[in-house]
């Protein structure tokens, strides 16, 4: 190998040593199973969804609005509520049919290999709040006006059929991780080039290297 390539060699893996770390913290999309139930609030209202989140976007430790219409810090979400009284809010509901969320970690960092409601803060386990009483965290949703899906009523606590006066109420019971969901961020665009442009350098060397 001649100098020159020995010295592109050694450039390239100085180079790619900081995208590689940068790469390996940028970890993964997280997928969590949410469960709902009005059991509570003597109902027998119940939702079930799936949650995906980008765990590098979501503040933790911290809290924040979340945009579901940007796909930047939740990939991926859908709610099913079943048995609401009159049948009045029942369906799946999708991204599209809510404005934003809001999440609080309580100021503690959460493990998200576990399940969620009931990890230590400072305010008790994350998600026992009483309704009108947060600190011990928050998630909730907010409904699009004219959607009929479930919408914040209390801190962990969603009213369904858009109907914060009137609608069944439903308590967060479950914010679990999905076994084996986690999805590697691929990497940037950039590695590939590089590697591109790196394939392409060495195979015009070996060919010129061969036709002496």
């Amino acid at each position: 190998m001649n100098t020159q390539l020995k010295q592109l060699f050694k450039t390239s893996l100085i180079a790619l040593i900081p995208i590689c770390t940068v790469s390996n913290a940028h970890a993964a999309i997280l997928t969590f199973s949410l469960d709902y139930s009005g059991l509570a609030f003597g109902n027998a209202a119940t939702a079930q969804g799936l949650i995906s989140l980008d765990d590098q976007l979501i503040p933790n430790p911290g809290s924040t609005f979340l945009d579901l219409g940007s796909n930047e810090v939740i990939k991926a979400f859908t709610l099913t509520v079943s048995n609401a009284t009159g049948g009045l809010g029942n369906g799946t509901f999708q991204m599209t049919d809510f404005d934003f969320a809001t999440w609080d970690s309580a100021g503690e960092t959460l493990d998200f290999s576990q399940q969620l409601l009931g990890q230590w803060t400072q305010g008790g386990g994350w998600g026992t709040s009483a309704r009108w009483d947060g600190n011990a965290g928050e998630f909730n949703l907010y409904a699009k006006a004219g959607s009929s899906a479930p919408t914040s009523s209390g801190y962990f606590t969603l009213a369904a059929n858009n109907d914060f006066l009137n609608g069944d109420l439903l308590r967060l019971v479950s914010f679990k991780p999905v076994s084996g969901s986690v999805q590697p961020v691929p990497l940037p665009a950039p590695i590939w080039l590089f590697g591109s442009a790196l394939g392409v350098f060495l195979s015009r060397k070996t060919a010129k290297k061969s036709n002496y």
